[in-house]
């Protein structure tokens, strides 16, 4: 008999897997303390080696009687792949938590909160392996696994993000980027919020559609596909594959895209940005709480950024159910020693929420040294993007008796709901224009 030291003794006549008494063969006993026939066991552990055709499930691995992960010596060569994999699903588990949940999970600072909120993760996300590298990778929620039907069990169409060709084009490093890439809707041309079934993309509109039929086919109706959106094609602002024309939007794998990095384009931003001087806002998205500015109306809030912007910003402001209006003024005079023949670049990022439109203004005064108002530049009231951070900008042409300039950022949410659903902002910018030549005769050194 294969043994295991424990302080529990499992007296039960009968295996729990096979109903047949433990006498009739070989039994082991696990570290739990409860006996099984050696061979039901391994029949179980069998069982339960992953697969690529269906999301990653590890209730195999536990011991039917108390629900505690198998562990014997014997058993090693079964649980050494499985115990692996469940130590990387916890760590995607975590780190989608920081990305649904961030403020949750700040404010989980003991180990008794933190393990609540893993537990309560590895009951609602929903994990896969790769078709291709077989590594574990987020893939959805439970919720939609178990509304997942035929139409989407291919697995060599299921690839983690590092693996799939559809990044290559976007994308200079796809293995180091992956949690980085903005995906299409898999029906419709706008950016998605929502991955399901390890590999579709949705859209907030598109999932509630998906999810209203998956409730009609409970009920025994008969349901078609989920209609696709048509691209309506060159009014179509979102990026488009090569040669063609429209995106094509429908329930095949081919209608997956990944629109671009947040990474990649940052740098690609970077390197397209009119080149200038550093930027002069102090606190430009909110890293030291709302240090640095002043507010007119509803106050602004920092939270923790949910849509990254790039691989170091962490924060961003966001608006209420009024104007929300915030400004920072800056000594243009003390940084240049011409201030009245510079060009002056104002600019900030900001984006919406998926189920609350909003809106974005910016303003850029300049003044002279009386506080007189030489010229004001507005944009428009925009509309914040869903789930995708677009960049404003104003330039300030060269102006006799300019000193200061002032950056005003106002925002609020379209639907008047109570708390901070409005628009966010981040990556607040005042910059003087130049290449490095021209900076380095105007600009006042130390």
């Amino acid at each position: 008999m294969a043994s295991n030291n424990n302080s529990y003794i499992d007296t039960s006549p009968d295996c729990a897997i096979c109903f047949e008494s433990l006498s009739n063969g070989e039994t082991i006993t696990l570290k739990c303390g409860h006996r099984w026939h050696i061979t039901c066991i391994k029949e179980q552990l069998a069982h339960a080696q992953p697969s690529k055709t269906s999301r990653l499930l590890f209730s195999g691995c536990k011991c039917a009687k108390c629900n505690v992960v198998c562990e014997h010596p014997v058993l090693e060569n079964l649980t050494r792949r499985t115990d692996a994999l469940r130590e990387q699903v916890d760590e995607l588990a975590i780190g989608q938590i920081k990305v649904d949940a961030p403020e949750e999970w700040a404010r989980a600072t003991d180990a008794a909160s933190k393990t609540a909120l893993l537990d309560s993760a590895r009951r609602s996300y929903a994990f896969y392996l790769c078709g291709a590298c077989e590594e574990p990778y987020f893939g959805g929620t439970v919720a939609c696994a178990d509304q997942e039907d035929g139409e989407r069990t291919l697995p060599e169409d299921r690839l983690c993000g590092n693996c799939t060709p559809k990044s290559v084009a976007v994308c200079e490093k796809s293995t180091e980027h992956g949690g980085f890439h903005v995906w299409k809707c898999r029906y419709c041309c706008e950016p998605s919020t929502f991955v399901c079934y390890g590999n579709v993309h949705f859209c907030n509109n598109c999932h509630e559609r998906n999810s209203a039929r998956d409730a009609r086919k409970k009920k025994g109706e008969d349901v078609s596909s989920l209609e696709a959106i048509p691209c309506p094609g060159e009014s179509c602002t979102y990026p488009k594959k090569e040669g063609c024309i429209r995106h094509k939007n429908g329930n095949s794998f081919d209608c997956e895209q990944v629109y671009y990095c947040i990474c990649c384009q940052t740098k690609s931003n970077a390197l397209e940005e009119q080149p200038g001087s550093r930027n002069f806002v102090v606190n430009p998205s909110g890293a030291n709480g709302l240090r640095g500015w002043n507010f007119q109306n509803m106050p602004w809030k920092v939270e923790q950024m949910g849509v990254q912007v790039d691989n170091s910003t962490t924060t961003n402001f966001v608006s209420t159910y009024q104007w929300c209006v915030m400004y920072q003024s800056v000594p243009i005079h003390t940084f240049v020693r011409d201030p009245t023949a510079v060009r002056v670049e104002a600019s900030a990022k900001f984006m919406g929420r998926t189920d609350c439109p909003s809106v974005f203004r910016m303003e850029i005064i300049a003044t002279d040294a009386q506080k007189r108002v030489l010229q004001r530049l507005r944009t428009d009231v925009l509309n914040s993007p869903v789930d995708f951070w677009e960049k404003a900008t104003l330039i300030l042409e060269p102006m006799a008796g300019l000193h200061e300039v002032t950056l005003c950022i106002a925002g609020k949410d379209s639907r008047f709901w109570h708390g901070n659903y409005g628009s966010k902002v981040c990556h607040c910018s005042v910059r003087i224009l130049g290449t490095a030549e021209e900076l380095e005769s105007v600009l006042v050194q130390g």
